[in-house]
């Protein structure tokens, strides 16, 4: 009767109308006694949990952090201890000691739920899980591949607006401005695929404008061929961009920022729940920006509303639906600058810009997407994600041509103008969940997906203007451009995929998976040009990608691991017999190590990588203007990776990358690096540390660097090169209380003077990268 009164006095969490929440919550908890830890897990989730505190009393927990259900949770914090729980009633649960014979009551056995991949509001740098590589959330040691995670609290502390901002500091990727507007994003030598919430979008990323960062609540990249899931596409990796959704707690943001060059942009980011069940939860996301650049006379003006409704149709079902509007409006937009027609860079102030005003540039673009989750009780999941992107883009410029004269300074200007009109839709649809198989627990992934791009155009250009300083482009006259040409094309992929982890030991995983896809391309002539029918081309059938891996936990914090992936492309050369050459196929070799540190808070990684990209068109040397599919490029190199929450109050993240490019077989570059745009080392660091102390309490400062190795040119453009150089970035800021904070952003702060292009031609793209500049940041959260 004492220890009954005694269990009954130390009830936890036994709060008037505090309701049991049956979902996974945030959690984090320190290691402690194990009494003071079920009673700070009772305070976060709102059940009841008693217990006798006299038999636990010499009890320890290791903590736990993470999005977790109660009842996985508390099978957390009773790891490696002699107790274990049962559940009296919802929401209530009865420590015990450990049965120790038959007539004592069996324990129950929870399954730990998945962990979360949401990044928002955990104020980490390290991401519990991802969904880039599975569909499901996994965490980063279940996932035998380079992954890196930009969480909304990176992005925040960063001061990142645009993807651009994200990716430049992602270990690994190289971000390379391709005009005011948009740009290029590579990984291990190639161009990125991207995934839009986990549907794949071919060929979407570089060269499209993409959507503000306010919408998303992470960045995930995996780098490496991602066919399994992707389809056709580089064998680089995958973006996948994953949308903020509706909470169910009333929340709203609004920043204000003003920095140098009269950047001024505001946000509005309001979320809530409609209902007092909490079923129905809204987000709207408003942003506003307007600019100018530090190279003279271009403007840019970019609006962006998103509005997101999450609806529980059921306790198991779940419908989100997703409307996203930007716009934006370029003046005399820039991709850089010309290089002298001899290949060396213009020696010209930064401000330089030689293009004329009536340069401009316009982007509409929107998307419509919604999914259909369903948890089974079983603990599989179901689910369906769809989207339609329509994208326009409308531009009239005038550009330099053949480089620029060294003796003179002068140059010739072609001019041109051009709408297109991009329509994309995807689907991606799959079920997975885990199986009992021999005594062991295995997960199984199974799905289909679907990409269609539709583009359609109409361009025509005018007579070139040469003899042309580029000190003087407002001499160039404005043209009155008829369209001449106009064309359509369709490209479409759909295909099946599969995926089993089968746990073969406790320390072992074994992962195979397989796509089959079919891909398509047609294209056509239209007015104004003479209508033409549909033509096909490139084409495949039941084209198989294999996936293997194997993951070897040394520790319970510490893993090993070596994966096969790769990708396909289809061509459309020809051999002498008159058949298409087959696909390309980048295959990847990869082994690495993954950690987990200080209780999950830290992440780290170390990976070697060699990619070949095989069946490269080749011209064949017996019979030319045909081919053969004999070329082959191989990319590799290593990387390695830290970030998280390194010690109290300081989060990190460090990324280095050595990469290697070069042709093994091609006609006329054997031996050569295989591209110019990507240096052999690059090094991303950021560091940002909270004062909790009474001097510092709610300051706190950051910095970090973007460094890159040497790089140069090719064939004509083997005379120019950029030097190595680091960018310093910095920020300070300060909490006046929980809803107002103050910061300053300061980029490029020494003010170091590069090229952010690579080399890549006379005409344009040879472009600085930003001075110093700043960015002051009021934000207020209610």
């Amino acid at each position: 009767m004492k220890k009954m009164m005694g269990m009954v006095a130390l009830v936890t969490a036994a709060v008037a109308g505090n309701s049991w929440a049956q979902g996974a919550r945030t959690l984090d908890l320190a290691p402690q006694p194990l009494a003071e830890a079920l009673q700070g897990l009772a305070g976060q989730t709102g059940i009841q949990i008693l217990f006798d505190a006299a038999e636990l009393q010499s009890a320890r927990s290791r903590g736990l952090q993470g999005s977790l259900t109660p009842e996985a949770a508390l099978q957390k914090l009773l790891q490696d201890t002699d107790f274990v729980f049962h559940s009296t009633a919802p929401g209530s649960y009865v420590i015990q000691r450990r049965p120790r014979n038959s007539q004592t009551l069996p324990e129950v056995v929870v399954r730990a739920a998945r962990p979360s991949a949401q990044s928002e509001g955990t104020g980490t740098y390290a991401a519990a899980a991802a969904t880039v590589a599975g569909k499901i959330p996994l965490t980063m040691r279940e996932i035998p591949h380079s992954v890196s995670v930009v969480t909304r609290q990176q992005m925040d502390d960063q001061g990142m607006v645009n993807l651009w901002d994200a990716l430049n500091q992602t270990t690994g990727v190289t971000a390379v401005p391709n005009d005011s507007t948009q740009s290029q994003y590579n990984a291990r030598g190639y161009g990125l695929g991207v995934m839009y919430d986990g549907v794949p979008a071919a060929g979407a990323l570089s060269g499209y404008q993409q959507f503000d960062l306010p919408i998303y609540d992470r960045v995930e990249v995996l780098r490496g061929p991602a066919g399994l899931l992707q389809g056709s596409d580089n064998p680089s990796g995958a973006v996948n961009l994953v949308r903020k959704k509706g909470q169910d707690t009333f929340k709203s943001d609004l920043k204000v920022s003003l920095g140098s060059w009269n950047n001024r942009r505001t946000e509005v980011d309001i979320t809530g729940p409609f209902d007092t069940e909490k079923r129905i939860r809204g987000r709207l996301v408003v942003s506003q920006q307007d600019r100018e650049f530090f190279y003279a006379r271009t403007t840019d003006s970019k609006s962006l509303v998103y509005g997101n409704l999450d609806v529980d149709l059921s306790s198991a079902t779940t419908l989100s639906v997703f409307l996203t509007v930007q716009d934006a409006e370029t003046h005399v937009p820039t991709s850089g600058l010309p290089a002298y027609s001899n290949g060396q860079y213009l020696n010209v102030p930064r401000s330089t810009n030689v293009l004329p005003d009536w340069n401009r540039t316009t982007w509409h673009t929107e998307e419509l997407a919604a999914s259909l989750e369903h948890r089974l009780e079983n603990q599989w999941t179901a689910k369906a994600t769809a989207y339609r992107r329509n994208q326009s883009q409308f531009f009239k410029d005038s550009y330099v041509t053949g480089g620029v004269n060294p003796l003179t300074n002068k140059a010739s200007y072609a001019r041109r103008e051009a709408d297109y009109d991009y329509y994309r839709d995807g689907v991606d649809a799959f079920l997975s969940g885990p199986f009992d198989l021999l005594g062991r627990r295995h997960q199984a992934l199974v799905g289909v997906n679907y990409d269609r791009l539709r583009t359609s155009y109409a361009r025509g250009t005018a007579s070139t203007v040469n003899g042309v300083s580029i000190f003087d482009p407002n001499s160039i006259p404005e043209p009155t451009v008829n369209y001449t040409l106009g064309g359509e094309s369709v490209s479409y992929q759909h295909g099946t995929y599969g995926q089993l982890r089968l746990s073969l030991a406790d320390p072992l995983t074994l992962i195979v998976g397989g796509r089959y896809t079919d891909y398509f391309y047609k294209s056509r002539s239209t007015a104004p040009s003479v209508p033409t029918a549909w033509q096909p081309g490139a084409t495949a059938r039941r084209e198989f990608t294999p996936y293997g891996a194997l993951i070897y936990d040394v520790t319970p914090q510490a893993s090993l691991y070596a994966s096969y992936s790769d990708i396909f492309i289809p061509q459309t050369n020809k051999r002498y017999d008159g058949t298409v050459i087959e696909p390309r196929v980048g295959k990847q070799h990869e082994i690495g190590a993954k950690g987990e540190f200080m209780d999950g808070k830290v992440n780290a990684n170390i990976a070697i990588f060699q990619i070949r990209d095989v069946n490269r068109s080749f011209e064949d040397p017996d019979h030319p203007t045909f081919y053969l599919a004999a070329g082959e490029v191989e990319s590799k190199g290593w990387e390695t990776e830290v970030t998280g929450k390194v010690a109290k109050g300081l989060d990190l993240t460090a990324g280095y990358t050595n990469l290697q490019t070069k042709y093994l077989k091609d006609k006329t570059n054997t031996g050569k690096a295989f591209s110019n745009w990507y240096p052999r080392h690059t090094l991303k660091l950021w560091a940002n540390y909270r004062f909790a102390d009474d001097a510092g309490a709610g300051w706190n400062v950051g910095a970090g660097l973007v460094g890159s190795s040497r790089y140069k040119g090719n064939g004509t453009l083997d005379t120019m090169a950029q030097g190595g150089y680091a960018v310093v970035n910095a920020t300070i800021g300060y909490r006046f209380n929980k809803s107002y904070v103050l910061s300053l952003n300061a980029y490029n702060l020494f003010d170091r003077v590069y090229h952010s292009s690579g080399v890549r031609s006379v005409n344009s793209y040879n472009g600085y990268g930003d001075p110093r500049n700043f960015m002051l940041t009021f934000q207020a959260s209610y």
